[in-house]
């Protein structure tokens, strides 16, 4: 395993870096201080801020939950990692919902210690569980000359932090992973190196690839990168610490070379137990890598859930919570056994057929991509409709479609007589011509009411009037990758600066764009 120095010396190297703000401009009261709390109300024995050292002699500090209690109990303990801050309040009625912009949180309870994407601790506390929530290096309460954002360098302390608690007196040996976005790629770079005291994770949103899923896309996705500088990384541990510059980077590193490659885990190497939660309605960021992730780990043990609702809305509603409840209780060795005994009856993929928003029906699958998935083609034809076969050579009228690319669009459409379910990836093939020399391709999968009407479905984590699924594509980095997905015929693409090829103007080129629902 790569040494912590050696994997720090690396990133400093090619990360950019910039100034952050410090702690106290988002949490005026904080406090890094080692403090013990007792919360009568829950039952919890708080322990503020606990040291942990690292390989290297840095002190990361969590914060430990446990049950109050007079009598020595080992418990397991359910563990995340954050580079948002650990005791960073996250007031839900900072976001109000609207019809456009929705987290989901007005259909759900909001705890007081709940940890933002990372669950809330009072409930696992309350079903015979530790709990703990640890800053990452160099952000919030935790030591550390700089502050990454689920790199490798995350990974190798993650490794410490299961280890250290895998062995405490209290704890009974097994460990398990918690978290959503970031706090789900750190635990895929964890479960990468296989500390030996990590018996399961539950990535709820996950990416294993930051180029290909938020930066870029194929096109860069410079609000969510900017988003990410500007609200959630740019506190660090004091006034000045270095943080990654991601928005910086993004422009910096156009295409997939060893800076990306930092935050790309090995999930082949993941042999523990796996719950992979996506929300469908994150196929804007989290959707991919979540499904990558789980289908690449060589675990035995592992199970993959496809939901149609916004992941932070998921995360907190009850029946959520009795699903990771059982898992845990099984493969933590927690007390409560009948929870754990349902698990035995769980398909290992669960997936929701969605007809629009917050309407669907669940469908339990054996596998993922389903494996009698028919594969049909549909051909863009004249007229701007989908034919199940491509128009005669012959015909007087062309099957192309013009339109003025920074204002308008184009479309096909294709009515179906009888129910149709599209489960799985699709890819959009076409022959493009510009008079630019690179172009930015956007493609949107629609469905249509009998009235003509758009259909809506969420999107983005906070979006209610989304389509069905997206894709993105600049045509310079158009080249396939001779690679198989982990996606059934997913298309993948190089992304790499030696394949980057530009247009002739007005010379067509062929694309393939891929989508995913």
């Amino acid at each position: 395993m790569t040494s912590t120095r050696e994997q720090l010396a690396l990133a400093d190297k090619l990360f950019p870096w910039r100034p952050s703000l410090g702690p106290k401009e988002v949490f005026p009261s904080f406090d890094p201080s080692n403090r013990p709390f007792k919360d009568t109300e829950y039952g919890i024995d708080i322990e503020y801020n606990h040291d942990i050292c690292m390989r290297d002699a840095v002190k990361l500090r969590g914060d430990i939950f446990r049950p109050l209690s007079s009598a020595p109990t080992q418990i397991p303990v359910i563990l995340a990692i954050t580079p948002y801050g650990k005791q960073n309040p996250f007031d839900v009625t900072q976001i109000p919902p609207s019809k456009d912009f929705d987290a989901g949180f007005d259909g759900v309870s909001f705890p007081k210690h709940m940890i933002f994407e990372g669950s809330d601790p009072a409930f696992w506390i309350k079903h015979g569980f530790a709990y703990v929530v640890v800053d990452a290096r160099g952000s919030f309460a935790s030591d550390g000359e700089k502050a990454s954002f689920a790199a490798r360098s995350d990974g190798i302390d993650a490794y410490d932090i299961i280890e250290y608690f895998g062995t405490r007196p209290w704890c009974n040996g097994h460990v398990g992973m918690i978290g959503a976005s970031a706090l789900g790629a750190i635990q895929w770079q964890a479960a990468a190196l296989q500390p030996p005291h990590l018996s399961v994770i539950m990535v709820q949103d996950g990416w294993t690839c930051l180029y290909s899923e938020l930066a870029w896309k194929g096109v860069l996705h410079p609000s969510f990168m900017r988003a990410l500088n500007d609200k959630w990384m740019a506190h660090g541990n004091r006034v000045g610490t270095p943080a990654i510059d991601l928005s910086r980077a993004s422009e910096e590193h156009p295409y997939i070379d060893d800076f990306w490659r930092q935050f790309q885990p090995a999930v082949q190497n993941i042999t523990c137990a796996v719950y992979a939660i996506s929300s469908l309605a994150d196929n804007g960021i989290h959707t991919p890598g979540t499904i990558h992730g789980h289908l690449g780990a060589s675990s035995k043990i592992k199970y993959l859930e496809l939901h149609p609702y916004r992941k932070w809305e998921w995360q907190l509603t009850v029946e959520s919570l009795e699903r990771q409840l059982a898992f845990f209780s099984l493969y933590l060795h927690a007390p409560n056994r009948h929870a754990a005994d349902s698990v035995k009856f769980w398909p290992r993929v669960r997936l929701n057929v969605t007809e629009k928003h917050n309407a669907g029906i669940w469908r339990s699958e054996n596998e993922y991509p389903i494996a009698r998935t028919v594969r049909a083609k549909y051909y863009l034809c004249a007229g701007q409709n989908l034919a199940s076969a491509p128009s005669p050579t012959s015909s007087p009228t062309p099957a192309s479609a013009s339109y003025v690319a920074n204002s308008g669009s184009v479309f096909w459409q294709k009515k179906f007589s009888v129910p149709t379910e599209i489960t799985g990836t699709s890819r959009l093939h076409l022959k493009l011509a510009t008079t630019s020399t690179d172009a930015d391709v956007f493609v949107t999968l629609q469905k249509l009411d009998r009235g003509g009407n758009l259909v809506y479905f969420p999107y983005h984590t906070f979006i209610n009037d989304g389509h069905v699924a997206w894709g993105w594509l600049r045509t310079s980095k158009r080249k396939l990758s001779p690679k198989q997905s982990t996606i059934g015929d997913e298309v993948d693409h190089t992304y790499l600066a030696a394949d980057a090829k530009f247009l002739e103007p007005g010379a067509p080129v062929v694309l393939v764009v891929a989508q995913q629902q």
